[in-house]
C-alpha cells in the first residue's frame, strides 16, 4: 500500500506494521517492544533536547504548516535544566500514572512530589526543591507539558524556535546541504518530504516507513533517500548514533521502501541510491555533514558486523528473531540463547 502524503502522521502511527524504529527497539530493548508493540501498554518514552530540537528541525523544514499540531508555544522564554528539569519530568510522570479517565488525581500530591524528589537525584530536602520550584518558570512548565502532553504535542519556547529556525537557515546555505533541502518540485525533480510506504517486505517481514526527504531525478532516472539528524555529536555521527541508535536499520530499511515505492510509482527501471542522512548539531555551533551509506554498509547492515570488538545485529537475524518471539511468545531470551539452553560460550 502506498500512501505517499495522503494520511497524518498519527494516522501512519495507527497502522499496526513494523518500522525501522520498532525493529531498532527490539534489538535493544526486547521487553520495552513486548510492552509497546504487542501488549500495546504505555511505555516510559526518552525525550531529550537534541530529540526534541530534531523534531523541531524537521517540521520547520519540511513541513511549518503543521507546526501547531505538533508544538505548543510556551509562555516561558527557556524551558527549566539541571536537576530541576529531572524533577519537573519525574513529577510529570507520577502525576500522570496518579490521573485516571476522568482526570483526577487519585494520589495525594505531597506523596507524588515525594516520588519525584526521589527520582530527581536532588541532594536538598524536598521542602526546598518546592520552595525553588513554586511559582517559578519550572512549574509555568509543568503546568504546560500536564495539559498538552496528552494531547500529543510537545512543549517548545521561544529560544527553542529560534535556535531550530537558525539549523534551518544554516542547512539552506551550507554548501553541503543547501542542494538538497532547497530542491523543488520541477520538470526534472520530484521531491516528497514525509513520504509514507507501508507494506513492502523484507526477509518475508512487512514493514512500513516515514521517510524524511525522498528526491526522483527522472532525467537521469535516480532516487534518493534522505533523512535528518540532530546531535551534539555531528563528526562523530557513526559512532554515537549510526550504530549506538542503530541508525543503519533505519538506513537498509529506507533502501528498501523506496524501492518498492518506486517500483509502485511506475520507476521500476531508476535507480535506487544509498540513503544518506543529513547531521545538523542540535546547538547549531558545527557545520552540518551528510553521511551516505555504501555497498559494504548496506552490506553490513543486512548481515551484522563487528566494529570496536562488539556485534551489531544485522536486519535479517533481527526479523528471524522477531518472528520466532512472536510465533513462541519468548520475551525474555533471544532465539540462539533459546536453542543453546542458555548457555553462553565467551571468547
Amino acid at each position: 500500500m502506498i500512501q505517499g502524503q495522503t494520511r497524518t502522521e498519527a494516522q501512519y502511527r495507527a497502522v499496526i506494521m513494523d518500522s525501522s524504529s520498532s525493529l531498532k527497539e527490539f534489538s535493544q530493548n526486547r521487553k520495552k517492544y513486548h510492552k509497546k508493540y504487542i501488549l500495546n501498554e504505555a511505555v516510559e518514552e526518552e525525550d531529550s533536547k537534541a530529540s526534541v530540537m530534531g523534531r523541531l528541525v524537521e517540521t520547520l523544514l519540511l513541513e511549518d504548516h503543521l507546526f501547531d499540531s505538533k508544538f505548543h508555544m510556551s509562555v516561558i522564554s527557556s524551558t527549566p535544566t539541571g536537576l530541576m528539569l529531572d524533577f519537573v519530568e519525574a513529577l510529570y510522570k507520577h502525576t500522570a500514572a496518579a490521573t485516571n479517565e476522568d482526570g483526577v488525581l487519585t494520589r495525594n500530591f505531597e506523596e507524588i512530589c515525594k516520588d519525584a524528589h526521589a527520582d530527581s537525584g536532588f541532594k536538598i530536602k524536598l521542602d526546598a526543591v518546592l520552595n525553588k520550584f513554586m511559582g517559578s518558570d519550572a512549574e509555568v512548565y509543568y503546568k504546560e507539558i500536564r495539559e498538552v502532553r496528552s494531547k500529543g504535542l510537545t512543549v517548545v519556547t521561544t529560544q527553542d524556535v529560534t535556535n531550530a529556525e537558525k539549523i534551518v537557515t544554516e542547512l539552506k546555505t551550507n554548501p553541503a546541504t543547501s542542494e538538497i533541502v532547497n530542491l523543488v518540485n520541477s520538470a526534472q525533480y520530484s521531491v516528497f518530504n514525509q513520504l509514507q510506504v507501508e507494506g513492502y517486505s523484507i526477509n518475508g517481514h512487512l514493514f512500513k516507513s516515514m521517510m524524511d526527504m525522498v528526491h526522483v531525478d527522472h532525467a537521469n532516472k535516480i532516487v534518493q533517500v534522505y533523512d535528518l539528524k540532530c546531535t551534539w555529536s555531528v563528526e562523530n555521527f557513526y559512532d554515537e548514533y549510526y550504530l549506538y541508535r542503530r541508525a543503519y536499520i533505519q538506513g537498509y530499511l529506507y533502501f528498501h521502501a523506496a524501492s518498492f515505492w518506486a517500483s509502485e510509482m511506475g520507476y521500476g527501471d531508476y535507480t535506487i541510491l544509498y540513503p544518506k542522512f543529513i547531521v545538523c548539531d542540535s546547538t547549531n555551533y558545527m557545520s552540518p555533514l551528510v553521511y551516505g551509506m555504501s555497498k559494504s554498509s548496506m552490506q553490513n547492515a543486512e548481515e551484522g558486523f563487528e566494529h570496536k570488538g562488539r556485534t551489531y545485529p544485522g536486519v535479517y537475524s533481527l526479523i528471524e528473531d522477531l518472528d520466532w518471539a512472536i510465533e513462541n511468545d519468548k520475551w525474555n531470551i533471544s532465539k540462539e540463547n533459546y536453542i543453546n539452553n542458555g548457555v553462553v560460550k565467551l571468547a
